[in-house]
């Protein structure tokens, strides 16, 4: 996932600066585009979640010995990230979307 920093760099931007833009009277628009971009990182964060959820992870072990062990199941250390995340996908940051 991104960071404001990330964004803010690539247009040129401190990400102090992005954030009083944002907070900014008449930058209302930059405001929702914020907004919005934060609820489809986080339902682009959720989607990869339930993905490794349903589907599992394949974890490759090569044991002493040299023996390999292939194990398949979910990885819940990021499903319990996704579902402690007050249902991401669901809410908006600032204003409703």
């Amino acid at each position: 996932m991104g960071s404001v920093g990330q964004a803010a760099r690539a247009v040129g931007m401190g990400r102090r600066s992005a954030y009083r833009l944002r907070d900014r009277p008449g930058a209302e628009s930059f405001a929702q585009a914020w907004d919005r971009a934060i609820a489809m990182g986080r339902m682009r964060q959720f989607d990869y979640a339930m993905d490794r959820a349903l589907n599992g992870i394949t974890t490759v072990r090569v044991l002493r010995g040299g023996a390999i062990d292939v194990t398949g199941g979910p990885d819940m250390d990021i499903v319990h990230s996704a579902l402690r995340e007050d249902a991401a996908p669901l809410k908006a940051t600032k204003d409703s979307l």
